[in-house]
């Protein structure tokens, strides 16, 4: 399991225990969600890095990968789903004086259930 996999399995034991418990095998399951984290931070790190500029140097080149790297991790595990906290059973509260309201948290509830293993 990568660094991307431990850290989804930590925040999944913190945060989602309840869908972590429904993961037959978290090993394997966090193991492969890992390898397509990781897949995903090198394509965007590609994207944001582009090509070498001219002139530029192999110490630059490594220093904006670097900060290329950086930024796309952060992108990338902000935006997955499995980063994400569980969704709490919003049928139990009362919206209906705020139908925004009510829309913003339905729909809060249906992007985190996306992330919901199967």
């Amino acid at each position: 399991m990568n660094h991307y996999g431990r850290l989804a399995l930590e925040f999944s034991q913190r945060h989602r225990p309840t869908a972590l418990a429904a993961i037959p095998d978290p090993d394997l399951y966090f193991a492969r969600i890992g390898e397509e984290i990781a897949a995903e931070v090198i394509r965007l790190r590609d994207e944001i890095l582009g090509p070498p500029r001219e002139g530029e140097g192999p110490e630059a080149l490594r220093i904006r990968s670097s900060q290329a790297q950086a930024a796309a991790a952060e992108v990338v595990l902000s935006q997955h789903p499995l980063f994400q906290p569980e969704a709490t059973d919003l049928e139990s509260e009362d919206w209906a004086d705020d139908p925004d309201l009510d829309r913003y948290y339905q729909g809060l509830a249906d992007i985190n259930a996306l992330g919901e293993p199967n």
